[in-house]
């Protein structure tokens, strides 16, 4: 057994960095998770929404294509994201 030939400090020092990684590869996933639900919201009630709202309205621009499908991508590419953190 590998456990067997180190010293106790050097059984510590091993557990302790890898419980330090562990719990901040957990945080980090998180505030990845947070941010990346905040950047989905954010494109599609701001940006996205209301320029297919003034396509709508018949305010066909190419501006406001251009914006649409831009907030519709960062949106898309957010919640492909999100969905492999979940998964």
């Amino acid at each position: 057994m590998p456990s067997d030939s180190l010293s106790p400090e050097e059984q510590y020092e091993i557990t302790y960095r890898a419980t330090k990684n562990a719990i901040w590869d957990v945080l980090g996933t998180a505030v990845y998770l947070v941010f990346l639900i905040f950047a989905v919201a954010l494109a599609l009630f701001a940006i996205a929404l209301p320029a297919i709202g003034s396509l709508a309205g018949g305010n066909a621009k190419p501006f406001v294509v251009g914006v649409a499908v831009l907030g519709l991508a960062v949106a898309g590419f957010g919640s492909y994201r999100i969905y492999q953190l979940i998964q």
